[in-house]
């Protein structure tokens, strides 16, 4: 969990660099299946500044884990916050 933000790693493929999240913001889950290494998840949360999305990029897979990173918006906060592994 960073913030209101909360991930979960549903399955990873390190062979393929693929991987599959659930992301859990504002009483609502969003399933991003079959996700590429370094591709961009963007979402918005509410109450946050409607002009930027949060962002997920995810740079490493291993076996149930990946590592990466969350952007936040820069109003009111910091510009990015790491990330735990995911498991």
């Amino acid at each position: 969990r960073v913030g209101p933000v909360q991930i979960s790693l549903q399955k990873a493929d390190q062979k393929k660099g693929r991987f599959s999240i659930t992301v859990f913001v504002d009483d609502r889950s969003v399933e991003k299946k079959d996700r590429t290494i370094g591709e961009p998840i963007q979402f918005y949360v509410k109450g946050a500044q409607r002009t930027s999305p949060y962002e997920i990029v995810i740079f490493e897979v291993g076996k149930d884990q990946a590592t990466g990173y969350l952007s936040t918006p820069k109003e009111g906060a910091a510009a990015a916050a790491p990330a735990k592994p995911a498991s």
